[in-house]
């Protein structure tokens, strides 16, 4: 009970904290907001039309610049001192059908909203709005991609020090090579769920010399991928601390039994879920509580369609759960790399058979498996927005592709293996 109330105490404080940031965000000076949105609105027109990078015909360069004016316009229009409860409802002007013209105009003219997506947090207002006060797109642009890599070689750097050995930071840089990070880095929408598990995997050190503080560890994951994320790889903030964790005490002096990583893992997942989803409900509470918007209703409606539970005939290719599947996993590879892969897993696989380890460190990998799988559950319970968005849903497989290089790395003899060496 001692634990419950802690963790309850701790989970209502970080709600009150983000509704807190959400309202004091609303505060931001106003005619600073509108005009570098104005100009964002011009930084985006050149690509606007062009939203694939580097290679137009392969979904895994596809920007959404849709949605990022979406995200721009929720963070533009958040009257706080009028109207304290538009915070709640997540209000914009834009209809469905607008282009960057009447995206402009609805700020130049101060159109009132009257679009409301009342299912997620949208916390990302609070920092989008933060960086509108100071400069425009093209800026803010540049800032979160410094700030993805920069996370992304301190994870790295976690790994190689707890570790003393290059494979397991090699193998995460790798993992997030897969999902193409020069486009993931490149957008609001994309970059935020990489954000928190770069992050998470920070606090791995701790996790390690505390282990009794991983469980709020992931509480708190799974309650920030809820409260800022636009739904898009929210997974990753589970699986890669979790991976990190796991490959961390694999390499440690004394690690644990198989059966005690998978009862550990088993434990973290279902409180990073719980938390996940106990964020929705809050927030559907709250908004239904104190505004007018059935938040319950339009959450349920959303989850019925995306879940399979009501099913429009016709689109009902779109829960093809085998082509959602194959549909991920081709924006992972074009066809160069995917020869280059084949020889690859054929090298490992020789290599796995040639140097053959204890049946303990086998069973260690298996735990690995069983993370590396849960992006594949993730597609078969939500197959309709995977098949819908596979060129950005489909980067939750960097967990399947890590996960899967952490099985190899501990079904091998480490020591027949090239490394380098440190005293302890």
């Amino acid at each position: 009970m001692p634990k419950f109330w802690k963790y309850l105490i701790t989970y209502m404080l970080l709600v009150m904290l983000g509704v807190g940031m959400l309202f004091l965000s609303g505060l931001c000076p106003q005619d600073q907001v509108e005009k570098n949105y104005l100009l964002s609105m011009d930084e985006l027109e050149p690509e606007y039309a062009r939203f694939h990078m580097l290679r137009f015909d392969w979904g895994s360069y596809h920007l959404d610049d849709w949605t990022e004016v979406i995200i721009l316009s929720l963070s533009t229009y958040m009257d706080v001192k009028d109207s304290p409860s538009s915070v709640l409802k997540n209000a914009y002007p834009l209809e469905d059908d607008f282009t960057l013209e009447s995206a402009r105009a609805s700020v130049e003219n101060h159109e009132q909203a009257d679009v409301f997506y009342v299912r997620y947090w949208h916390g990302f207002r609070i920092y989008v709005r933060a960086l509108l006060s100071v400069m425009d797109y093209g800026s803010i642009r540049t800032f979160i991609m410094w700030g993805f890599f920069l996370l992304m070689a301190a994870a790295t750097l976690m790994l190689a020090f707890q570790t003393r050995s290059f494979w397991p930071p090699m193998l995460f840089t790798a993992g997030i090579l897969f999902v193409n990070p020069v486009v993931a880095s490149a957008l609001f929408q994309y970059s935020v769920c990489f954000f928190i598990a770069f992050i998470g995997m920070l606090f791995v050190p701790r996790w390690l010399k505390r282990p009794q503080t991983a469980p709020m560890g992931f509480m708190i994951l799974g309650m920030a991928t809820m409260f800022f994320d636009f739904y898009t790889t929210p997974l990753l903030t589970l699986g890669l601390p979790l991976l990190g964790l796991l490959i961390c005490q694999s390499y440690s002096k004394n690690p644990p039994t198989a059966k005690a990583m998978l009862l550990q893992s088993l434990k973290l997942m279902g409180i990073w879920f719980v938390s996940y989803f106990m964020m929705w409900i809050t927030k559907l509470v709250l908004t239904s509580v104190f505004t007018d918007q059935n938040a319950f209703a339009s959450a349920w409606g959303a989850a019925a369609e995306r879940l399979g539970v009501v099913k429009d005939t016709r689109f009902m290719f779109r829960y093809d759960k085998l082509a959602a599947i194959i549909s991920a996993f081709k924006h992972l590879f074009d066809w160069p790399m995917l020869y280059a892969f084949c020889g690859i897993l054929l090298v490992a696989g020789i290599v796995m058979i040639l140097l053959r380890t204890k049946r303990e460190w086998y069973a260690r990998g298996a735990v690995m498996l069983l993370v590396a799988f849960l992006p594949i559950i993730w597609i078969l319970v939500g197959t309709q927005p995977m098949y819908m968005h596979a060129h950005y849903q489909y980067r939750i497989l960097a967990m399947t592709m890590l996960g899967g290089m952490y099985f190899w790395l501990l079904s091998v003899d480490r020591t027949r293996l090239p490394d380098v060496k440190s005293n302890e």
